[in-house]
């Protein structure tokens, strides 16, 4: 099977899941990046979202997370509700609206991986 033939198999998967977009990278160490996230993190953009800075080597290069690795696959998921909230109650974030989008994403991935050799899944790097 060519690089080609697995990507497309790999995006149909995610097409058939519902995932809104999929794209292949390669797996390596992301230098242009690590000095922007270094700065965000120092800079205290990621509030009390503390676990942000764990692992930073890790979220650097995906290698380190899952050794031997030699492409990432990025899903996206719209997860804007189709029902609005009522009129003068108390309003809830647009995420927190629905199922928990980790369960969502995560049982979606799995049904994707499903019959797959060896996978791993990361929806966020602390999630367990």
């Amino acid at each position: 099977m060519t690089r080609t033939e697995a990507s497309q198999i790999v995006k149909r998967l995610a097409k058939e899941q519902g995932f809104d977009a999929c794209g292949i990278s390669a797996a390596g160490f992301l230098e242009e990046e690590a000095t922007g996230l270094e700065n965000w993190l120092k800079a205290g953009y990621h509030g009390t979202m503390s676990w942000m800075e764990n692992h930073f080597d890790a979220r650097l290069d995906p290698r380190k997370l899952v050794p031997g690795a030699k492409s990432v696959i990025s899903v996206t998921l719209n997860y804007f509700p189709e029902e609005t909230q009522e009129e003068g109650t108390p309003k809830i974030s647009k995420y927190a609206y629905g199922r928990d989008y980790h369960k969502v994403v995560r049982g979606k991935l799995k049904r994707m991986l499903q019959g797959g050799s060896k996978y791993r899944k990361v929806v966020q790097l602390n999630q367990r």
